[in-house]
């Protein structure tokens, strides 16, 4: 083995590769539509991030109803993440799952350009991670808190492939757009294919988290051009610490959770008590007729009355058996 060997060579070299084959598949080719470019992102993600993620495109929704525009990009943790998909081939995901989502456009030339896309990922970042106090960060129990906590909000990016503003204007744009939205629904990061990085800069430097943001970060592609994997180091790290949780199904499914199941007890409580657990009944004899007192191989429960009687004390006949007072529903309970 190369006795020189560095990882960071080894990514550097990983990286260069990544954006030869990026930059290949998104050549364009006459009739080339905006979903072909969107597949050709998806799968370089498929290939570069851990098999644990599961890349796909549709929309999110949250326990309330809530849904988002469609998503170029979802990411999601595909071991917690149930799979929806309606009978017109479109995906759905809920939001306590996802971790990350993405716009893919060929071009950013427009301020109503910038503003779709932005308003793309906000409709993401405002749905409630939290299933109103019951999503559950995985092994940790915690609750899920997308508004003041950045971890438990999902990630979210813009990626240029073609031309765009130029770094200042969009980087003037994003400052004054940032005065006048929510810190939880900024995107995390929009990244210009071979031109620059706008992401936050926080205590410990450039980092894409909005909450402990003191500044924006404008990352020119520069002479090397490291952009490609300055993007996957910010994307990778994201979806290392970014929590999540499995569907909370009651809290999704409400009518799921009204029964109006009719329900058979033992017998009933004495004085008005709770009907005993079923555990507890004795299995070594049968029950006794609450009308003779013996002891019966073949017994019956009568639901109205709710009274157990043997068949010497049994009403009506073999076919339309009674209990003793004469109530046709009844249930054979033993022999």
């Amino acid at each position: 083995m190369d006795s020189s060997f560095t990882l960071e060579a080894m990514l550097r070299a990983a990286g260069e590769r990544m954006r030869r084959d990026l930059a290949q598949r998104l050549i364009r080719h006459p009739g080339e539509l905006g979903a072909d470019r969107e597949e050709v992102v998806r799968q370089f993600l498929r290939a570069y991030l851990p098999k644990r993620y599961e890349i796909s495109n549709g929309f999110v929704f949250d326990c309330h109803g809530g849904i988002s525009q469609q998503v170029d990009i979802v990411i999601f943790e595909s071991l917690v993440c149930p799979r929806f998909e309606t009978q017109g081939g479109v995906r759905l995901f809920p939001c306590e799952a996802v971790v990350a989502v993405g716009q893919v456009k060929s071009s950013l030339r427009r301020q109503q350009d910038l503003d779709g896309a932005v308003q793309n990922i906000e409709s993401v970042k405002r749905l409630d991670r939290s299933a109103t106090g019951r999503a559950m960060r995985g092994e940790s129990g915690e609750l899920l808190n997308n508004l003041d906590l950045q971890l438990d909000q999902i990630f979210g990016f813009i990626f240029v492939a073609g031309k765009a503003l130029s770094p200042d204007s969009l980087h003037e744009r994003f400052l004054h757009y940032i005065a006048t939205a929510e810190p939880h629904l900024w995107p995390n990061v929009i990244m210009i294919l071979g031109s620059c990085l706008v992401t936050f800069c926080c205590d410990d430097g450039v980092c894409p988290n909005p909450m402990h943001a003191r500044g924006v970060a404008l990352q020119l592609a520069g002479s090397e051009d490291l952009l490609l994997e300055r993007f996957y180091v910010l994307l990778g790290r994201a979806l290392q610490s970014t929590r999540s949780s499995s569907l909370p199904y009651w809290e999704y499914l409400h009518e799921a959770r009204k029964w109006d199941a009719k329900v058979f007890y033992s017998s009933t409580g004495d004085d008005g008590e709770p009907p005993p657990y079923l555990s507890t009944l004795s299995r070594a004899t049968s029950v006794a007729c609450s009308f003779c007192g013996r002891r019966k191989q073949l017994m019956w429960f009568c639901r109205q009355c709710r009274l157990h009687f043997c068949g010497d004390c049994a009403g009506g006949v073999a076919s339309a058996l009674t209990c003793p007072k004469g109530h046709s529903d009844v249930a054979r309970i033993s022999g």
